[in-house]
């Protein structure tokens, strides 16, 4: 007999022999295989747990969706059946309620107290570590240690960096998702640690998208303030122009102005307007101004005289110009 020893947990193996005799050069062919399976452990890592905390609308309760992934091991410990949940007042350990969920995912209806909630896996040899958050009140102010945020793009990632204040934690949770994205469990997150700066590859991200970005910077349980910012992975012009759109008309000025444009149509950051104008049988001109402004004067025209204006939103990747509008300047 003979005791195989090194094995994975909770994996299949095939076992076959054969032999020699003493003092032979051949040995017999295999025999048939056997098969086994070696048993399970508890897992051993502990659950990815996040949480998205939803604005109480009443003063009796509100809902914090928790999600989590497990910790990817290998070889695996064993088949995970379902999760555990775990959730109570901080200063009323005896309120402790119990969860379990196959999915991994949930959502709690808490009061306004801090709340102290936890997540194990489970196979049929036992459970994980509990991942353990803490959910702060309602009326708590949680302090801001993240100065900035920053977002830039390369050829192959998207890459944030973030400066904080003291004292400097030692982990943070990076959050991520589409601006329109509604659906709190939409949402991705990842832990860093040990660093300010975090990178993922740009085909993790749709094209002509702007993404929220948040960093939580984590003290044990505690989750402090984020600092938030927005990105897109890849820009193109804009799919539409804005319409110019006419305010004051004077004899020799016009107060030109227009909306912004969609933001689904956007594309990327706008960085600026050109306002271009044209007298009939003359030179065009043009004027531009920050994205920030939705409005502009135009001055030194000539009296009595059509006009055509269009307005150009422009971002990182290019402009797009919005149909023509056309004035007259007043005779006197």
């Amino acid at each position: 007999s003979c005791n195989l020893t090194g094995l994975w947990d909770s994996t299949d193996y095939s076992v076959a022999i054969q032999c020699v005799n003493n003092g032979s050069a051949f040995w017999s062919g295999w025999s048939g295989e056997k098969k086994g399976s070696t048993e399970e452990k508890a897992p051993s890592g502990k659950v990815d747990l996040w949480r998205v905390i939803e604005p109480s609308h009443s003063s009796q309760n509100r809902s914090v969706h928790l999600m989590w992934k497990p910790l990817k091991s290998f070889p695996p410990s064993g088949r995970i059946l379902g999760y555990k949940i775990q959730y109570f007042p901080e200063k009323k350990t005896a309120l402790k309620r119990t969860d379990n969920s196959t999915e991994k995912k949930i959502t709690l209806l808490l009061n306004e107290e801090a709340h102290i909630v936890s997540v194990t896996a489970c196979n049929s040899a036992g459970e994980s570590p509990e991942a353990i958050l803490r959910i702060p009140s309602t009326d708590e102010k949680t302090f801001q240690v993240i100065e900035t945020v920053t977002t830039s793009t390369t050829n192959e990632e998207v890459v944030v960096q973030w400066k904080t204040s003291e004292p400097e934690p030692a982990k943070y949770v990076v959050e991520w998702y589409e601006e329109s994205e509604m659906d709190p469990f939409g949402r991705s997150w990842q832990y860093v640690s040990n660093s300010t700066k975090w990178k993922n590859n740009k085909k993790n991200f749709k094209p002509f998208i702007c993404y929220n970005i948040s960093v939580y910077p984590l003290y044990g349980n505690n989750v402090a303030a984020p600092s938030y910012a927005q990105f897109y992975a890849q820009e193109k012009k804009p799919s539409e122009g804005p319409l110019a759109d006419t305010g004051f008309v004077g004899k020799n000025e016009v107060t030109i102005k227009w909306n912004e444009i969609p933001k689904d149509k956007r594309n990327g950051f706008i960085t600026n307007y050109t306002i271009f104008y044209k007298p009939e049988d003359g030179k065009e001109l043009n004027e531009t101004v920050n994205s920030d402004v939705l409005q502009y004067r135009l001055k030194s025209l000539q009296a009595n005289t059509e006009y055509t204006v269009n307005i150009m939103a422009s971002n990182g990747a290019g402009g797009t110009i919005g149909e023509p509008k056309t004035f007259k300047t007043l005779k006197l």
